[in-house]
């Protein structure tokens, strides 16, 4: 049998144990700090996406309210429910101050937010919204409104207050 010299034996290919079971570990490293990177940024997108449709949920919300109300003679809150007292509406789509016309009201129903105009059918505005609050002070309406959005496991809230002032009010 022919012995082998040291110098023929750096030439012969292959890896030992000890380089594999080193390069697994290095690579087990590597994979485990890009998976905790990877879930960290799943957690934070989660959140963020919570917030964002929180966000948009009461701002709609608030739109919708205040669109529907701005054109009121009065106002009033009782048990919770906003009632806005329209002028009535004559044949050239105008404002008639000295009549009244179309009772608008909003309140909070399950987690929805719905306007009701006299005695209609009442209509979704908004859906997620854990509170509405109302207040009237003279020609001037607040309405506060807390939406939720939630996406996977993260719940996120959102409050915002808008003031609207009563287009029609009669200032004599």
């Amino acid at each position: 049998m022919k012995k082998r010299s040291r110098l023929s034996r750096k030439f012969l290919a292959g890896v030992t144990m000890m380089e594999t079971l080193v390069g697994l570990g290095i690579f087990a490293v590597f994979t485990t700090s890009v998976f905790s990177l990877f879930i960290g940024a799943l957690g934070s997108w989660d959140k963020g996406s919570g917030k964002s449709l929180s966000d948009s949920t009461a701002s709609v919300a608030l739109q919708k309210a205040a669109r529907a109300i701005a054109d009121g003679m009065s106002a009033s809150v009782s048990s919770g429910t906003l009632t806005v007292q329209l002028p009535l509406l004559n044949n050239q789509g105008n404002y008639d101050r000295s009549s009244s016309g179309d009772v608008v009201r909003l309140y909070l129903s399950s987690g929805t937010l719905y306007q009701q105009t006299n005695s209609g059918t009442p209509v979704a505005l908004s859906k997620d919204v854990t509170s509405a609050t109302f207040s009237v002070s003279g020609s001037t309406v607040i309405i506060a409104i807390t939406a939720q959005g939630r996406t996977g496991k993260n719940s996120m809230q959102t409050q915002m207050t808008q003031t609207v002032a009563l287009r029609n009010v009669d200032a004599s």
